[in-house]
């Protein structure tokens, strides 16, 4: 877990950090692996503001702490990301459990968990090829290096995501010549 620690106005004390390490650490214990977090920390008039931004494999996060007192304001952004973690992990549950009960597409529960190399074979009516369905896409923006890095932890040729960069659809494959493209429409 890489932690960028920005400061504004304040310098933040060791032992603040290492706080702030600790609780990042139970967290990921909860969320999954953390691809990435920052932590802002910003002095204003007579309080301090801790902005917390994380990204899992799965889902990112982020929330924001006020108080006069720093170490006040970073345990308020931080037990706020738990809060966030713990719904993010009970949703996944929720889904697995109404998947089982009432018959719904182990694909659609995939892309609630982030379980995505399911592939399905559906037959062409006329033709004899078949067309494989994939489900290996990303709901959240993700930057396109991300993205890359999905589609070589995957056994697909493609992967389809929102650019964060530029708040558009976009995919990645992988090309004839061994490497990889990226399409990015104007719509």
């Amino acid at each position: 877990m890489s932690i960028n620690f920005v400061h504004k106005n304040v310098k933040m004390p060791g032992a603040l950090k290492a706080f702030a390490e600790k609780h990042l650490a139970d967290i990921e214990k909860i969320a999954g692996e953390i691809i990435d977090a920052e932590v802002i920390v910003n002095e204003e008039k007579l309080s301090f503001k801790v902005e917390i931004s994380l990204k899992t494999r799965l889902d990112s996060f982020h929330a924001e702490g006020r108080d006069k007192i720093l170490k006040q304001a970073l345990r308020g952004a931080l037990n706020t990301l738990r809060g966030q973690a713990k719904r993010s992990k009970e949703k996944i549950k929720e889904a697995k459990k109404r998947a089982g009960a009432k018959g719904i597409s182990m694909a659609t529960v995939g892309l609630v968990s982030g379980q995505r190399n399911r592939r399905r074979e559906v037959a062409a009516a006329p033709r004899t090829d078949t067309i494989l369905i994939s489900d290996n896409y990303s709901r959240k923006p993700i930057t396109v290096e991300e993205a890359v890095f999905f589609l070589s932890e995957s056994r697909e040729n493609g992967y389809m995501f929102i650019n964060s960069e530029t708040n558009r659809l976009a995919a990645v494959f992988r090309n004839p010549q061994g490497g990889v493209s990226l399409i990015e429409p104007n719509l």
